[in-house]
């Protein structure tokens, strides 16, 4: 990855105002990807760009105009290796947040706040780093495979389901009593359990897809071997490497992504600053009152 060089000008982008002050928040993710490209390729661990940023990357040459997200994506076996190496991050990144599936890298100088503020978690600019893991592709073995896997994942959330769906009949292909103490296991506990589960049944499905998606039923699934080549592609100042079937990628996923559309969201927090660290931010604001008092504003607007 080339050095990673300033974005500081006002730009007007495919008719839409970019101020400086979001770039400075872009400049902020790029720092951190390079962060994370530096480790990847240390430990020849493979990554692509993915969902509006790999849009981003084909259709604007960097970000979407009005987003902030920079999202990555790994497949399940080079996601687990880099959670193996993930001490080796470098001030001023850290791990913001480690869910299945999901891991939040951000960067410890910077502060993002919206309303879902947890006073426990740090507010900072990051981004996020997806795993892929394999979805029923209709074969025996990948319709078992995920099957079981999704077992695992009900029993570690929402075990009652798993005792209902037994008292209703239902036969399952893990044993009981392994449910039953995953349920109980701590949360550290579960996520290292599922994630060496879904790696080891890595090889019985064709398809990928980030679990959430599958979960929420709204999965779109991508085919392996879309992503069997790699290639660079212009970002902003730099280049990241994309799967170079990323027609078929992005097409599965948004259907016509071509077409520029502007979803009203608001992906850039209520307040943002490249600059000022969360924990200056939060040690001399009173976050509650600041956050009611841009409410407010907003209501008022």
């Amino acid at each position: 990855m080339s050095y990673v060089k300033n974005l500081y000008r006002d730009e007007i982008r495919d008719g839409w105002l970019v101020m400086s002050d979001i770039k400075k928040v872009w400049n902020r993710q790029l720092e951190i990807v390079a962060e994370v490209d530096r480790i990847c390729r240390k430990h020849n661990i493979t990554y692509w760009i993915n969902y509006g940023t790999l849009i981003g990357a084909v259709r604007h040459k960097g970000f979407v105009p009005w987003d902030e997200d920079l999202d990555l994506c790994m497949m399940r076996p080079d996601y687990n290796l880099f959670l193996k190496v993930l001490d080796e991050l470098n001030e001023p990144f850290q791990l913001k947040e480690r869910l299945y599936g999901l891991l939040q890298i951000s960067h410890s100088q910077t502060t993002m706040l919206d309303y879902t503020y947890l006073e426990n978690k740090p507010q900072e600019i990051a981004i996020d780093i997806f795993a892929l893991d394999i979805v029923d592709d209709k074969t025996p073995e990948g319709s078992s495979s995920y099957r079981a896997l999704d077992e695992l994942l009900t029993a570690a959330c929402n075990y009652p389901k798993i005792i209902r769906y037994v008292q209703n009949g239902g036969r399952l292909l893990n044993d009981l009593q392994v449910l039953a103490a995953i349920s109980k296991a701590d949360e550290e506990q579960k996520l290292d359990i599922l994630e060496l589960y879904a790696d080891a049944l890595w090889g019985q499905s064709s398809l990928v897809a980030w679990i959430q998606d599958t979960l929420n039923k709204v999965a779109k699934p991508f085919r392996k071997d879309w992503f069997s080549e790699t290639i660079y592609l212009p970002f902003e100042t730099i280049e990241l490497p994309a799967p170079k079937m990323f027609d078929e990628v992005l097409t599965a996923y948004y259907g016509d992504w071509r077409t520029p559309v502007h979803d009203g969201k608001n992906r850039m927090g209520n307040f943002h600053s490249a600059d000022i660290p969360w924990r200056e931010f939060s040690s001399r604001i009173d976050v509650p009152k600041f956050l009611e008092q841009m409410l407010s504003k907003t209501s008022a607007d």
